[in-house]
């Protein structure tokens, strides 16, 4: 297959597309928050917590090929560790953040060891289980005194009467985040709350992207990805099968914590019923990673974006005059919105015409237009002398050279 236009990877054209994508995101990213409605703030908010979400179980599911439906449970943990720690012993909303990763890792290590020993369905069972069960043990009277039971906290017990910033509600309450003199959002009392909490959650699916984008590039993302091709070619090649999956198991719940400390911080309370704490919550999870792509970084990103625009827009259709008049037929009848039964309808039909989703969707027909080739491995740099790339292959590592 010919394309339009051929570059090399590394070369000075491969790095102006490169940097063109990174402007766009960079643009989309401030203007939402500047330009755009609080509506579609909230909205782009809630998908880059879904985003970071999704992001974390495609290192399980996508570069591991272990599958996980617990990741609801590692979400809550985070979300509960920000609630217990701001409301009852009245920590900084910013310090429980490396403290529900840490949580939630120690947790995703002590699943992979029964999970390294079991695959397939029987892993997928085991995840299930896990998410089924962790709402249940918030609610056990046991840890009532801890969880707040079934109301969720914050409660009566509690010192503060939120899990956020407490804006507004009490004196010595945060009304101006300033970063060096600068108050980027005002009065956070009103609707400057609003786009403040856009750019924590941001930040958090910023985070999570390199840290995975790291892992993955990295040679313990090598061991991952042998994982997931063939367990047993791994192992035969001397990658430790328990420390990895135990490694990504990790990895992947403490980064699905984060944006469960964005969701308690945002809502300001937490508790068993809240969707993505629940099972729900790891088929949400589920399905923006396939929708966008599993094994690839932008899947979750774009299939969180796609399923926020789905939602938002058919949140209304149960409405027989909001439905657009061409769609009317199809969707007249619902008594409720749609935006689910839609988003399963896209989900079974990318599955039979791009299974790999609508990054696979790219990856195949972009080509046509734009081939980025490879470097050849062990080549550094293509303007090196030849005699030196002869007096170095012998002594370096064929792949190790970069």
């Amino acid at each position: 297959m010919k394309s339009l236009v051929t570059i090399k990877e590394g070369s000075i054209g491969h790095w102006v597309l490169r940097l063109l994508a990174a402007a766009i995101v960079v643009a989309i990213m401030l203007w939402i928050p500047t330009k755009g409605s609080n509506g579609l703030v909230t909205s782009a908010t809630e998908a880059l917590t879904l985003m970071s979400a999704a992001m974390a179980l495609n290192l399980i599911l996508g570069y591991t090929g272990q599958i996980s439906i617990g990741h609801s449970a590692f979400y809550g943990t985070g979300a509960y560790v920000t609630g217990i720690l701001v409301s009852k012993y009245e920590w900084s909303p910013w310090l429980t953040f490396p403290v529900a990763f840490l949580f939630a890792f120690v947790v995703g290590v002590l699943v992979s060891f029964p999970a390294s020993r079991i695959k397939g369905v029987y892993l997928a069972l085991v995840t299930l289980a896990l998410a089924l069960v962790f709402p249940n043990l918030l609610r056990w009277p046991k840890l009532e005194s801890l969880t707040g039971g079934g109301p969720g906290i914050p409660n009566g017990d509690s010192a503060l009467d939120t899990t956020g910033f407490n804006i507004g509600r009490r004196d010595g309450q945060m009304r101006n985040f300033e970063i060096f003199g600068w108050d980027p959002f005002g009065d956070l009392r009103g609707q400057g709350a609003i786009p403040f909490y856009y750019w924590i959650a941001a930040g958090i699916a910023v985070i999570v992207y390199l840290v995975i984008r790291g892992v993955v590039k990295s040679r313990a993302g090598r061991s991952l990805i042998a994982v997931r091709d063939n367990e047993t070619a791994a192992a035969v090649m001397g990658v430790n099968l328990v420390a990895t999956k135990a490694f990504a198991f990790g990895i992947s719940a403490g980064l699905c914590a984060l944006p469960g400390s964005v969701t308690a911080i945002r809502l300001g309370a937490v508790s068993p019923d809240i969707a993505t704490l629940t099972i729900l919550g790891s088929l949400t999870f589920l399905i923006i990673m396939v929708i966008g792509g599993a094994g690839s970084l932008w899947g979750p990103i774009i299939g969180a974006a796609l399923y926020v625009f789905v939602t938002d827009r058919t949140g209304g259709w149960a409405d027989d005059e909001a439905i657009p008049g061409v769609l009317r037929p199809f969707f007249g009848w619902s008594k409720i919105p749609p935006g689910s039964g839609i988003f399963a309808v896209i989900l079974i039909v990318l599955m039979f015409v791009a299974p790999r989703g609508l990054v696979g969707v790219w990856k195949q027909y972009s080509p046509r237009v734009v081939r980025v080739v490879p470097r050849p491995a062990g080549v550094a740099h293509d303007a090196k002398p030849a005699l030196v790339a002869d007096t170095t292959t012998n002594s370096t590592p064929e792949g190790e050279s970069e």
